[in-house]
């Protein structure tokens, strides 16, 4: 089985927001082949909100200096062309994350700006996260309610180390909550 545990912050949650950086794990089977981490310059005319800055401790000057966004495109198109046949409907990734159809769409509209519609033939459309496994958990009282469902409530819960807002650590913490949300399934 192939997952790309995958994680994006943005400059904003609207559809023209700028992905600032993208994160990754490849798991093929139960190793980790490959962990990627990019920190992508805004594209021209996109959204960059001042909060969404704060939220990742980032300033406009320090975004200005990461890879263009070609050239992050071109590298992350790379890893994933080593682990899928984009030929081969039977292989696939399965993409996981924390609300991670939001990264999903993210990274969909970053293949379509940079003149590549084919992100679904690298990625399945089922998707792995740990949130949408929450509440049948709950259901079942093997999780209590929470006052929230956010990744670092979730992550303190289970004492998993984070530290949010940098997609590679929020992606390192998902997949150990998504291996903790697993072990209470299979009891």
């Amino acid at each position: 089985m192939k997952i790309l545990f995958i994680d994006t912050e943005t400059g904003g949650l609207s559809q023209n927001s700028a992905l600032i950086q993208l994160s990754g794990i490849v798991q093929i089977g139960k190793n980790e082949a490959e962990v990627f981490n990019f920190y992508v310059k805004p594209f021209p005319n996109s959204e960059v909100t001042d909060e969404a800055l704060a939220i990742q401790k980032r300033t406009r000057e320090e975004i200005e200096t990461f890879e263009d966004e070609e050239i992050v495109f071109q590298k992350f198109i790379s890893i994933l062309n080593k682990y899928v046949d984009k030929y081969d409907k039977n292989d696939k990734f399965i993409l996981a994350g924390y609300n991670v159809n939001f990264d999903k769409d993210v990274i969909y509209r970053f293949f379509k700006r940079n003149g590549n519609n084919f992100f679904f033939s690298y990625a399945q459309g089922a998707v792995l996260d740990p949130l949408y496994m929450i509440t049948p958990l709950q259901i079942l009282n093997k999780l209590p309610v929470l006052d929230n469902n956010k990744l670092e409530t979730w992550c303190e819960y289970f004492n998993i180390p984070i530290a949010a807002h940098d997609s590679l650590e929020d992606i390192r913490a998902t997949k150990n909550l998504a291996r903790e949300l697993m072990r209470l399934m299979k009891k």
